[in-house]
């Protein structure tokens, strides 16, 4: 999808990245923003290099949180490398420094502290006039922070939703799992990915063992089928009782060799 804006932030300030998001596309400028946008199975750089060069503008929610991210800073430099406007949208009292000191001295500034939402409609008119469709009088909700907040701005797609939800019953998603659990030593997501993998292993030894003629067949589709109710059930156990479900919607990717998505996955979700 076309876009006009995308939105650099912190994972730790994502609730003002989601009402900001909501407030620009309120107003009928298209964002392109992380999670959200990502395409399933692509390398994650890939994705957001093509974002940048092909946006419009890009609001930067400035923060002690950016201004410490180094995926932050990497999507600040290529989008001052590629010449594209940076409005920054600064929610603390921290000011620039190193890099993004340099990358920012001669961009568009908006104190927003500390009540970000008493400044969308400057940055809803500041960014229309940068993409060339100025609006007069844009439209903003007052209660827009309250309500991302409360989670209302789901930023998953439902395209990399469905991906992800068919992925979790497939050999990869424990595999991923559990590749994640060894490499950042991390035992509780390497035990859910052994968790989810087992009940494939026992169908997998019942079908050979169904193959020789030990077992009756009816036996063997009664067990089969167990297995089955059973792998399901651990499924929903990683899902439901460990309550991270963002996780699994990101985790097929981390079969790949891309060490930037890896660490952005483990930035977002490493406390677990």
């Amino acid at each position: 999808m076309a876009h006009d804006v995308f939105i650099s932030y912190s994972s730790k300030d994502k609730i003002t990245a989601d009402a900001i998001c909501h407030t620009l596309e309120e107003n009928n400028i298209r964002c392109w923003i992380a999670p959200r946008n990502i395409t399933a199975g692509k390398a994650y750089a890939d994705e957001i290099m093509d974002a940048i060069t092909s946006t419009k503008i890009v609001v930067l929610v400035f923060s002690t949180n950016s201004q410490g991210s180094q995926f932050v800073n990497n999507e600040i430099n290529i989008a001052f490398s590629n010449n594209k406007p940076i409005l920054s949208f600064k929610i603390d009292e921290s000011m620039p420094h190193d890099d993004l000191e340099y990358f920012l001295k001669v961009n568009h500034w908006l104190e927003a502290f500390p009540h970000p939402e008493k400044v969308f409609k400057t940055l809803v008119s500041d960014a229309s006039k940068l993409i060339g469709i100025e609006k007069i009088n844009p439209k903003i909700d007052e209660n827009v922070m309250e309500k991302a907040k409360n989670g209302e701005f789901n930023q998953i797609s439902a395209k990399n939703e469905w991906k992800s939800l068919i992925f979790m019953f497939t050999p990869l998603y424990s595999i991923g799992l559990i590749y994640m659990g060894l490499s950042a030593k991390m035992k509780k997501i390497t035990i859910q990915g052994i968790i989810s993998i087992v009940p494939l292993g026992l169908w997998i030894f019942y079908y050979f063992i169904g193959s020789r003629g030990i077992f009756h067949l009816n036996e063997l589709a009664a067990s089969q089928n167990a297995i089955i109710i059973l792998w399901v059930i651990a499924i929903i156990f990683v899902l439901v009782i460990r309550k991270d479900y963002s996780f699994r919607k990101t985790i097929m990717n981390s079969v790949s060799d891309d060490d930037d998505l890896f660490n952005s996955i483990m930035n977002e979700y490493g406390d677990l």
